[in-house]
């Protein structure tokens, strides 16, 4: 028993000094969808990335410390890496890590460690040095679905992910502290890939579920390893280690789909400050990203965030389109929408009550029906209050608008149904109300009322 206990212990000290010369390392941030390229790694027969291990965190620990039995100068800052990491640090780091994941991967049958733990892209200068073969996986998403990511992620208030020390910094405002998230995690990992610019693949979380396939094999290549087709399936087909840190929605997903691209565009651009969204846009340039602009959120989403915003075809401004869209999409999908505003028109203009809209009589608004389906266009329809008549439009007719109300076609149709507060959907940016000019204070909420009368939603007088 102890001879076998002995022979056991020693091959699993010769696995454990099996060198992996060529880690994966991937450069993230917290909702950026990493979780899901880590099991696309996993998944691939020769490649090995378990959950958060913080393992890079664990190599600038272990820096400090050879450092300081060297001798060698530390950080003022404490628990930064040291400016200058001798190389008898270096060595001891490398023969520790070693050690430890020789017998991770001796245990999976792998042959190569990929390491995905958020906040890496500081450490990849050392990380660098101590693997000169390592290769890194940079990941991004846009700016504000990753803003949008963590206030679903965190109902209750941010925490974790990393968000920690930047509601701290503006604790009363969740949409900022994610956007100097977004900005300071982008900026570094860009850092990273110029410093090292043949060792790093740029991997935008668009692009990826767009065609994981095709992104996959791209990705493999650049890694030197086996090509894999199917993996994007293949990835849900097996336990992917559960305990450690992980995008808590990845466990009852079973495929990749596009359908969380493009929720940012109901985030209020407004709280975030001027200087900052001009460097958020700066940063977004730089990859290949839709600027963050006046019409953000203001009418329908583009159909992709990495492309400009194009016009749509056929039709004109006003109701001379209607035409045209009727022969391009068929049925209207928000006819319900259009429907109960004429019939609210037709029941306050015919109540005998004089000018129901006093001062605004003569306004015209367009309700926005929009979906998160690029396929499926938004739908305008041109109310005009003065001439009672409800018109289906095009995107331009806003142009002309004196103020708009924008929506998701669900969102419209809980409002109707009486499932959601229309006050609930405006403060939850569900539903907006974009002005078009410069008004009086209280015209914002003189024209939601109109809105509630045409729906029917006021019951009371």
């Amino acid at each position: 028993m102890a001879a076998g206990l002995a022979d056991q212990l020693r091959a699993d000290l010769t696995a454990a000094q099996v060198p992996f010369a060529d880690p994966v390392f991937v450069l993230c941030n917290g909702r950026s969808g990493s979780t899901l390229l880590r099991f696309l790694l996993d998944a691939h027969p020769d490649l090995a990335c378990p959950p958060e291990t913080n393992l890079p965190g664990l190599c600038v620990q272990l820096a400090t410390v050879w450092s300081l039995i060297e001798g060698a100068p530390l950080s003022a800052n404490r628990g930064d890496e040291p400016p200058d990491v001798p190389e008898a640090a270096i060595a001891g780091v490398r023969e520790t890590m070693d050690r430890m994941v020789g017998s991770y991967l001796a245990r999976r049958g792998k042959k190569r460690y990929c390491d995905k733990s958020l906040g890496t892209a500081r450490y990849a200068p050392l990380l660098a040095r101590v693997y000169p073969q390592a290769r890194f996986i940079c990941v991004y998403r846009h700016p504000m679905d990753v803003i949008a990511s963590g206030v679903e992620a965190c109902p209750w208030g941010l925490n974790g992910y990393g968000f920690d020390p930047y509601i701290a910094a503006t604790p009363g405002n969740v949409v900022m502290a994610l956007a100097s998230f977004w900005a300071d995690n982008a900026r570094i990992t860009l850092a990273a890939e110029d410093r090292l610019p043949g060792q790093c693949f740029r991997l935008r979380y668009e692009d990826l579920v767009a065609d994981p396939e095709a992104v996959a094999a791209e990705l493999f290549e650049f890694l030197g390893a086996a090509q894999a087709a199917g993996i994007s399936r293949a990835c849900f087909s097996a336990e992917r280690e559960r305990h450690g840190p992980a995008d808590y929605k990845i466990w009852y997903t079973s495929e990749i789909t596009s359908r969380s691209v493009g929720r940012g565009w109901s985030v209020p651009t407004a709280m975030i400050a001027p200087q900052l969204l001009e460097v958020i846009n700066e940063l977004a340039g730089r990859l290949g990203y839709l600027p963050i602009d006046g019409d953000w959120g203001s009418t329908a989403p583009p159909g992709d965030l990495r492309a400009a915003i194009t016009a749509a075809p056929g039709g004109t401004a006003g109701p001379a389109g209607t035409a045209a869209l009727a022969a391009n999409h068929g049925p209207a999908r928000s006819a319900r929408l259009a429907d109960r505003l004429r019939a609210g028109l037709a029941d306050a203009t015919g109540s005998g009550t004089g000018e129901p809209w006093g001062a605004l009589g003569s306004e015209t608004f367009v309700a926005v029906a929009v979906t998160r389906d690029p396929e499926c266009p938004a739908e305008y329809w041109l109310v005009d209050l003065g001439q009672a008549s409800v018109t289906q439009v095009t995107k331009e007719a806003q142009e002309e608008s004196d103020w708009d109300m924008i929506g998701e076609i669900g969102t419209w149709r809980q409002i109707l149904d009486g499932e959601v507060n229309l006050s609930v959907a405006l403060r939850s940016c569900a539903l907006r109300y974009c002005d078009n000019g410069e008004t009086a204070p209280l015209a914002a909420d003189t024209r939601i009322g109109i809105v509630a009368r045409l729906l029917g939603l006021v019951t009371w007088r």
